[in-house]
This record gives structure tokens, C-alpha cells and sequence, in this order.
């Protein structure tokens, strides 16, 4: 069993990129059981078995952790329900590149208000460049609905972003993440938990993808960001996270045949060149 010691001895910026890499795979798998579950039961499954791979881990603590800070927790739980709420509704109808990188508009945010250094403002605005590059990457015929989520997705990841480093530094590990993603389900049960659960369990071998969802996008995904989120300051993390557009890019070419054009593939180009400077330049300590 992976402890959060041992988590957390992996570099931020590492952990950062195994959360990217961890939760648009997962976000790929997650579309093609869209049509079996809906957006929210895929969302619903996600939160739910999520919860119960890190309540197993951090169990002997979560009693203790919800006494400390239940009201940030609710709070943590409400904005991850948003979010992926949003996003899952933007993924079903607009391609995936398309709504990572409309929904970094968030963090990116946080990281223009946090930014303290000069050279933090060219790695932000080489990022915004990339951004724009991969907007119209597929078309420009995009579904206005779906756009419309990916901008709410952004915002619950930008308060995501900010609660979470709060509530990292009250909470050990994923012990707090573990309590929000259960409030997450919770919230979602009355709405489409009976009829969810009712499909899983009248085909078994849903089983396989709906658990490599809560995996790679839930469990994984969320806690390796949320302990990165303990150790980097917000303009590091803001502009490092920005590599998110591009391997989503990449991710949509191999797994969900979308194509990318020479400006695309600048973009990739211009979101790396920024999280390579935020790297080299970031203090050890911050």
C-alpha cells in the first residue's frame, strides 16, 4: 500500500505530470461509457469508487480528519461536483482538446493573479499563446452547450485549486480528498445513483472500465494533484498544469482519432517551451 509519506517524497512538478497524464486517460475511457451511463453516472461512479480507493488507504484517519474541517470538505466535495459535473457534460459534446484547454482558462487565472515575478508573466503568456492555438483545433462549428460547460469546468477547477491548497495544509495526504469525493457522491446519489448502480450491476463487466475511470481520473488523478497542490506555490503550479491542453491534444489523436494541424502542434510546442521555464526557474522550497 502507497502511503502519503511516500507520495509525497515524489517531486511536485513529477507527481504534477502523472496527475495530467492519469486523469485524461481516464478521461478518454470515461467517454466511451457515456452512452451506457450519461455524463453524470459516468461522473457519479467516477466520485463513488474514487472515494472508496482512498477511503481503503487513508482509513485509520478519516474519523479524526472530518472532525478538523468538515465544513471544508462539504466545500471541497460541492466544487469537485461542479467541475467534473461540467466538464463530463462538455466532453460529450465537444472534443476532448477542446474542452481541456477551454477549461484551463481557470487556472491560468489563478496563476496571472498569483504572479509575483516578471519571467512568471512571459512562461503565462507563452501558455495563453498555445491556448489559443488549440481552440479551433478541430472546427469552429463547436457546440455552444458544450463550450458553455467547459467555461463552468474552468471555473470549479480555478476554486478547486485554491480550496484544495488551503485544505492541503490543515489535512495529511489524501485523507480530506478521500472525504471530499464521497461528499461528492453523496450529492450526486439522488439524482442518478439507484439508476446507475441498478446498469453496473445488470452488467458486470462494466466493471473493468467504470473502475480504471475512478482509478486513473478519480482516485489518482485528484490526490496526486491535490498533494502537489501542498508543496507548490499557485504560479507554479498554474503554469506547469498547462501542459494539460497538450497531452489531452495528444491523448484525442491516439485514442479518439481527432487531428491536429501544424497549429496545433505549435501549440504543444508553446505550452511545453512554458512549463520547461516554470520548472527550471521554480525554487526547490516553493
Amino acid at each position: 500500500m502507497i502511503g502519503a509519506n511516500t507520495l509525497e517524497r515524489i517531486p511536485g512538478p513529477v507527481l504534477l505530470f502523472l496527475a495530467i497524464l492519469s486523469l485524461q486517460a481516464g478521461s478518454a475511457i470515461a467517454i466511451t461509457i457515456f452512452p451506457v451511463f450519461g455524463p453524470i453516472g459516468t461522473m457519479f461512479l467516477r466520485m463513488a469508487f474514487g472515494a472508496l480507493i482512498l477511503i481503503v488507504i487513508y482509513r485509520s484517519d478519516l474519523v479524526a480528519a472530518l472532525r478538523q474541517s468538515p465544513l471544508a470538505v462539504l466545500i471541497l466535495g460541492a466544487i469537485m461536483t461542479l467541475q467534473s459535473a461540467a466538464f463530463y457534460e462538455a466532453l460529450d459534446r465537444i472534443p476532448l482538446g477542446i474542452a481541456v484547454a477551454i477549461e484551463f482558462v481557470g487556472p491560468l487565472a489563478v496563476a496571472l493573479v498569483a504572479s509575483r515575478k516578471p519571467l512568471d508573466i512571459l512562461f503565462v503568456l507563452l501558455t495563453a499563446g498555445g491556448i489559443v492555438l488549440l481552440t479551433p483545433l478541430v472546427s469552429s462549428d463547436l457546440d455552444p452547450v458544450g463550450l458553455l460547460w467547459a467555461s463552468v469546468a474552468g471555473v470549479g477547477w480555478a476554486s478547486f485549486v485554491i480550496v484544495a491548497k488551503r485544505l492541503g495544509r490543515k489535512l495529511e495526504g489524501g485523507v480530506g480528498l478521500a472525504l471530499a469525493m464521497s461528499a461528492s457522491a453523496v450529492l450526486l446519489f439522488p439524482f442518478v445513483g439507484v439508476q446507475t448502480l441498478s446498469i453496473l450491476v445488470g452488467d458486470v463487466a462494466l466493471l473493468l472500465p467504470v473502475f480504471a475511470v475512478a482509478l486513473l481520473s478519480g482516485a489518482m488523478a485528484f490526490l496526486f494533484e491535490f498533494l502537489t497542490l501542498k508543496t507548490m506555490d499557485m504560479t507554479s503550479f498554474g503554469i506547469l498544469v498547462s501542459i494539460e491542453p497538450g497531452i489531452a491534444t495528444l491523448i484525442g489523436v491516439v485514442t479518439l482519432s481527432e487531428s491536429v494541424d501544424a497549429y496545433g502542434w505549435l501549440a504543444v510546442g508553446l505550452i511545453t517551451a512554458a512549463s520547461i521555464g516554470a520548472t527550471l526557474t521554480r525554487k526547490p522550497d516553493s
